[in-house]
């Protein structure tokens, strides 16, 4: 622990906390607090009345270390993750866009296009052929380059090279480089891998600073390299989009990709972090305090977790936030719209807080009741000894204490609501930002199902093919064999098939699929894909159970497959999305996870419709193509909005998150008429739904004092059991002290509770809850034992749940009850007069002995002879009191 204006801190505040302003604040008020409870210690010491207020000082104290760093943890553990989630989605969103360029540059290298550009633009010798003999197979290809690029949007160039570096063909004419020596073309030539990836400066791309490109080499039929193909990644803008999607408008965190060597080399903010600026990584710690620019921040750094054995460039996620806006936040804002008794039944499970955050309102409660007890004791002992060297001081030194510690309670109370509020907002706001990550990741994964499917209808094989109409049983081969080069490459796919423009299959890419061959499918997808009118469009079936993957639901993307004149459709491909395991792992990776890195138990994920039915979940409790009983308004939200809240659901309180699918690119953009709405939803456990049992409100004991009216007084110590207050005559009241050490007495029952030791001799405890019919008990009460006197060594002992002021009251204002009312047994003596109108209960006085007399009675009655000898003299003398003398 480490020392931080008088109060002990785990060291990890030590840097942070005075940026903290709510918890500064209470600090203030509780070190405030505390310089009272000095005084009032030192002056209780003083005054005579016994009350010593040293244990409870100290317990505040302690206390107040406790919170304080309970606050500063949740405060700075909801800021750290918030920083981390953002770090790791920013780099492993990308890894996944980039885990698809891998396949792209594999897949591009073989298209035969290209591979026949390179044959026809060098003669045997390597020596290029004369521009004007090139020129219509340069158009051709570089259309059909920029039909991929239309496609496939996350590029800005496709350059083909020959092996010695001299650029053949490029989409991006306005760059006139003519030769490269990047060592990326003998790496493409030479590379046992499926591409070559790298990053940084490319004379192929002379504008750009730094860029990244994928490239491999483009092979004859005899598997001889000659060419090299490159595909230029849109890095800086896709940066942009991820960024976007990550820092609202009022983030102080700038969000920064590093290399291995810390240099800063995408970032959202680059006028405050420049792209080539160096910062320090944090490797091996959750978070850290580092200095930029004169500036402190907190600082996270995330690896990658990689993307189906992909792990990326080396490249690393890194959030800097600065120190002094981190914790400014304001966590009740989350809570907003909430009802009212859902919260409060949530903030009061324990199942969300760890153990010192349940001790802290323990602890508070307890030195509550004990602070109350003492000026209870203190008035009680004053009325009866008279011990005080200044009556009225000590008086009004007793009321100071109490309304300090009123004043401490509601301190308490506020900072402690506070903490929870963090806590569940944190837990609210991981909702909405896995369930963003999830929408955002289905989005980006089906706007490469639509590149696909128009890419590859552009195969020029195909269009040949069913061009000519042959439909020989060769040219159904090869039409198999390339769709089985596809599904190879791209196994997100459970079938790829191409069919004519009567919607008959011809070919399939799976074994298993191979009787579709032949069949023709009548489904209104099929029409939509024979309708397109150009090769930017594409179809989307439903999301409904389909024979083409085994009676479960999935959509099937396809395009139109146009003659090589593009004169007219001659047929269409469809593809079959594995919707299946697809979705599950994009929802499985959007899930909240535990410090282990293992998904929280009982969370769970889904996509639904607008609907509400579903798409896929991580739950086995909701199937696709079930309703999903959720709150209406998760359904209804306006496309790419969010909203968080708490739902009940199988018994136990959740809280959502959920978003709109937004599109990514081109893909559902204001340019694309496919429209399905889809809502990804995040459930993360609370606690139990439990019925919201309202607390029982203890009625306010208004009893007016006439400590200042000339007349005799009489005090009266007033408490409560249930709802309902009594008094007693403080000269007959010894003290309160806990019920801590009572032991019961098997079989005893009735309104005897058990006996307590005080001061070393046992006494019977008496419970008078239903004798009085006071009505039951708060949830969670501590029992205190009122020790009353009878007699000079006699004491008894009742139950109350709580103790109240001990107001002066004029003897007159005490109505006396008659002895023989209710036969004898009533235990009240008399009642307090409400001659005030501002009073509002009738207060009933109990006599000591009527108590006895009904309840030492009825327990010596009750007792067997030998349980009764075996009692202590002083027991057994008061027990043995006689009805007569009870009752008169």
């Amino acid at each position: 622990m480490t020392r931080y204006k008088n109060i002990e801190l785990d060291p990890k505040l030590a840097a942070v906390i005075r940026h903290m302003n709510a918890v500064e604040e209470y600090r203030e008020v509780l070190q405030n607090l505390q310089t009272v409870w000095d005084n009032l210690t030192l002056l209780g010491q003083l005054s005579g009345t016994g009350t010593d207020m040293t244990g409870t000082r100290q317990a505040f104290n302690q206390l107040t270390g406790s919170l304080l760093n309970q606050l500063g943890s949740e405060t700075l553990r909801k800021c750290v993750l918030e920083m981390t989630a953002k770090g790791q989605v920013a780099i492993d969103i990308l890894v996944r866009n980039l885990f698809e360029r891998t396949a792209d540059i594999g897949f591009l290298a073989t298209d035969d296009d290209i591979r026949a550009f390179i044959a026809e633009a060098c003669d045997a010798a390597g020596n290029f052929r004369a521009e004007r003999e090139l020129r219509p197979q340069r158009e051709a290809l570089k259309q059909r380059f920029a039909e991929y690029v239309a496609k496939y949007s996350v590029y800005s160039d496709i350059v083909l090279l020959d092996p010695e570096g001299r650029v053949l063909i490029r989409l991006d004419d306005r760059v006139t480089v003519e030769r490269s020596s990047a060592a990326l073309i003998r790496e493409a030539l030479e590379t046992d891998g499926a591409y070559v990836e790298t990053y940084g400066p490319h004379d192929i791309l002379p504008q750009q600073a730094n860029s990244l490109v994928y490239s491999y080499r483009v092979t004859n039929a005899e598997g001889q390299p000659i060419g090299v193909l490159c595909l230029c990644f849109r890095f800086e803008n896709e940066m942009e989009k991820i960024f976007a999607n990550l820092a609202a408008p009022d983030d102080w965190s700038t969000i920064l990709l590093l290399d291995a060597a810390g240099r800063v080399i995408a970032s959202s903010d680059g006028i405050h972090i420049p792209v080539g600026a160096h910062v320090e990584p944090v490797i091996g710690e959750e978070y850290r305090v580092v200095r930029f620019a004169g500036r402190e921040y907190l600082a996270t750094t995330r690896p990658t977790q990689g993307y189906q054995g992909y792990m990326g460039p080396g490249w690393f996620g890194h959030v800097m936030l600065p120190v002094q806006h981190a914790f400014n936040k304001d966590a009740s804002e989350m809570l907003r719209g909430i009802d009212a008794e859902v919260l409060e039944t949530v903030m009061e499970s324990p199942s969300l807080f760890g153990e010192g955050l349940r001790s802290v309102p323990i602890q508070a409660d307890r030195i509550q009741r004990d602070l109350n007890r003492s000026v209870w004791n203190g008035n009680v002992r004053q009325s009866s000894a008279k011990r005080a060297l200044n009556p009225s001081f000590s008086k009004i030194l007793l009321w100071e204490i109490s309304n300090t510690g009123s004043r401490t309670k509601d301190v308490f109370s506020r900072s402690i609501a506070n903490l929870h509020e963090t806590v569940v907002s944190a837990i609210l706001q991981d909702s909405r930002f896995l369930a963003s990550l999830a929408i955002d990741i289905m989005d980006r994964n089906l706007y490469e199902r639509a590149n696909d499917c128009r890419w590859w209808a552009l195969t020029s094989a195909f269009r040949e093919i069913l061009a000519a109409g042959s439909g020989s049983i060769e040219d159904a081969q090869r039409m198999t064999g390339i769709l089985e080069t596809i599904n190879g490459l791209y196994t997100v796919y459970s079938n790829l098939m191409v069919f004519d423009t009567r919607g008959k299959v011809v070919a399939v890419s799976q074994n298993n699929q191979a009787a579709l061959v032949g069949k023709t499918i009548n489904e209104d997808w099929v029409k939509s894909v024979l309708a397109l009118n150009d090769s930017q469009g594409y179809a989307v079936s439903p999301f409904v159970a389909s024979p083409h993957y085994g009676g479960r639901h999935t959509y099937i993307y396809g395009a139109a497959i146009r003659s090589p004149d593009n004169s007219r459709v001659v047929g269409g491909v469809g593809i079959v999305f594995d919707s299946e395991p697809q979705f599950a792992a994009m929802l499985h990776d959007a899930l909240p996870r535990d410090e282990a890195g293992q998904v929280q138990a009982g969370s769970f994920g889904t996509f639904v419709d607008g609907a509400g039915r579903v798409i896929s979940s991580t739950s086995d409790r909701h199937r696709p193509g079930e309703r999903i009983e959720v709150d209406p308004g998760f359904l209804v939200l306006p496309q790419g909005e969010a909203r968080t809240g708490i739902v009940q659901m199988d018994g136990s309180y959740y809280a959502v998150g959920a978003r709109t699918s937004s599109g990514y690119r081109e893909f559902k953009g204001e340019q694309d008429v496919y429209r399905n709405e889809v809502i990804a939803l995040v459930f993360i456990p609370l606690c139990e739904a439990a019925v919201f049992v309202k607390p029982v409100e203890i009625p306010r004991l208004s009893i007016r004092s006439d400590r200042t009216v000339e007349g005799d007084v009489v005090e009266l110590a007033t408490f409560h059991v249930g709802q309902t207050w009594f008094g007693l005559r403080s000269m007959q009241v010894v003290e309160a002290v806990d019920r801590d050490g009572m032991v019961g007495v098997p079989g005893a029952g009735g309104d005897f509770a058990g006996y307590l030791v005080y001061q070393g001799m046992p006494i019977p405890v008496f419970d008078i809850r239903e004798i009085a019919n006071a009505g039951p008990a708060a949830e969670g009460v501590q029992y205190q034992v009122i020790v009353l006197k009878k007699g000079e060594n006699s004491h008894f002992g009742i139950l109350a749940d709580g103790l109240g002021e001990i107001p002066e009251v004029l003897a007159t204002r005490l109505k006396p009850l008659p002895g023989l009312l209710a036969g004898g047994n009533v235990l009240g003596e008399a009642i307090v007069s409400t001659d005030n109108p501002g009073e509002e209960h009738l207060l009933v006085v109990l006599g000591v002995e009527r108590i006895a007399g009904r309840l030492m009675t009825a327990l010596m009655d009750a007792a067997p002879p030998a349980v009764a000898a075996s009692q202590s003299p002083a027991v057994v003398a008061m027990a043995a009191v006689p009805a007569r003398q009870a009752v008169s």
